[in-house]
């Protein structure tokens, strides 16, 4: 595989202009040029968060943790693939959900189009467990395919005990980035006695532990 170039970026989570859709084509071709061969590119999920956060949680998360991992790597940020694998939650209230299939053949499409550009390291970062399974499987068959670039899927961490889903951890974060969209009070009932220890505090310390879980581990493999 050809060496990866992966710069340091800077810790603040600045892009520095690395945003692919604002990019022009004579642009993009000089950032890859220069060095900028690592892209990333985030999956979320639109899906029933119950009464107190937002259906597109899970998506707007996936935004601002790509964001971070593309500004600390120095890489150029794709935007989010917002509908996910959310088939667990069909019962639930405004969910919208692709297979699986769906998403393996849609990051594979992406990443190829990505190697075909000139890309050397593609990073698939996804808040939604729910896209796990299928990204995963794409980045098997893309760096069994392609031997110019690969495709790393990792996991951010979410700590030993994250809770119920749309529980403790999403709501901490939910709260630490995007105040304004979370209605506390709306909760469903089983969800009271968790969300009482949820703050924008925890929040801000779960969101950069996953974060750098992530550029962590894909430093590690440069």
């Amino acid at each position: 595989m050809a060496q990866l170039c992966v710069r340091p970026g800077g810790e603040d989570g600045s892009l520095n202009g690395h945003e692919y859709e604002l990019l022009s084509a004579p642009a993009l071709g000089r950032l890859i040029e220069e060095g900028a061969n690592a892209a990333v590119v985030p999956f979320g999920s639109i899906e029933h968060q119950g009464g107190h956060l937002p259906l597109g949680a899970d998506a707007l998360l996936a935004d601002l943790a790509g964001r971070e991992v593309a500004g600390r790597l120095d890489a150029v940020l794709l935007p989010t693939v917002r509908v996910g694998c959310a088939e667990q939650h069909l019962d639930g209230a405004g969910t919208v959900s692709v297979p699986r299939e769906t998403i393996t053949e849609l990051a594979m499409a992406i990443a190829a189009s990505l190697a075909n550009q000139g890309f050397r390291l593609i990073v698939l970062v996804s808040i939604h467990g729910g896209n796990a399974e299928a990204l995963g499987a794409a980045a098997d068959r893309f760096n069994r395919t392609y031997i110019s670039a690969c495709v790393r899927v990792v996991r951010g961490d979410v700590g030993p005990e994250p809770g119920s889903h749309s529980g403790h951890w999403l709501t901490s974060v939910m709260l630490a980035l995007r105040p304004e969209l979370v209605d506390l009070p709306a909760a469903a009932p089983e969800l009271r006695d968790e969300l009482r220890t949820a703050s924008a505090e925890r929040g801000a310390i779960y969101f950069e532990r996953f974060v750098s879980a992530i550029v962590d581990a894909v430093r590690s493999e440069i």
